[in-house]
């Protein structure tokens, strides 16, 4: 989850655009929302965060001589504000994205997937590499350059690959993400009644179970792209736990 700050001297304003984040960019996560340039001063250092969203025109200053008082004020800014000719001094301060009140959702989704691109760096993939959203249950997932919102239920299994789990999902097989978090991140992320984690290299989606060979400990896994099904190693360690999970669920 990515943690963010609003600054807003308009509370009513600033409890909207947390509600609109809520809504249209579940990953991030509103840790405060602050109403004063002074006191953005004052909160902000102890503050844990990777995005600001800043109104321009704060009531005792503006976001620029905030900005230039604070040590360490963060990389990440996404500015809003009601006249765009401050837009150019904004990104003369690196900042994100700007955004124009009154924020239209697609604009405010296209600047927090612009912060994202920027936070999930490959400086930081192992930190951002993939977690759940709080909303509508999806995975995010940072791969390449793009920024990608799986559905659990699209996922067929996924694979440990060292430090790395590969993903599989249900369009075709041949391909997958390869994310740079360990499976065990994976499968705290995903739906304990949906999936299983078969041997310490697997995670299954019991949808796509076809049927399993159970004098071998072999999971066959029917995804309906590939002639030949996927065949994967049940550890005897997990069998007993698996066969019992497959009788409740």
């Amino acid at each position: 989850m990515i943690n963010a700050v609003i600054i807003e001297d308009e509370p009513l304003l600033g409890i909207s655009l947390e509600m609109m984040v809520k809504e249209y960019c579940p990953e991030i996560n509103i840790i405060a929302i602050v109403d004063s340039g002074v006191k953005a001063i004052e909160v902000l250092p102890a503050l844990q965060y990777d995005l600001i969203f800043s109104d321009i025109e704060l009531g005792d200053m503006d976001a620029f001589a905030l900005f230039d008082r604070l040590e360490n004020p963060g990389q990440h800014i996404i500015f809003i504000t009601a006249h765009d000719e401050f837009a150019l001094k904004g990104f003369r301060l690196n900042a994100v994205d700007y955004l124009l009140k009154p924020i239209h959702p697609e604009d405010l989704k296209r600047a927090v997937n612009r912060a994202l691109s920027r936070i999930v760096s490959k400086d930081n993939l192992a930190v951002y590499g993939a977690f759940v959203a709080q909303k509508g249950g999806k995975i995010l997932i940072k791969s390449n350059d793009e920024i990608h919102f799986l559905s659990p239920e699209r996922i067929i299994y996924c694979e440990a690959d060292g430090a790395y789990t590969r993903i599989y999902m249900d369009q075709n097989t041949s391909d997958h993400k390869l994310i740079p978090t360990h499976l065990k991140k994976i499968e705290e992320t995903l739906p304990k009644n949906l999936f299983f984690r078969i041997h310490d290299a697997f995670i299954v989606n019991c949808n796509f179970i076809d049927h399993i060979k159970y004098q071998k400990r072999i999971c066959v896994l029917n995804h309906n792209i590939l002639t030949e099904k996927t065949q994967l190693k049940i550890s005897e360690r997990k069998y007993a736990g698996f066969m019992d999970f497959l009788k409740t669920n």
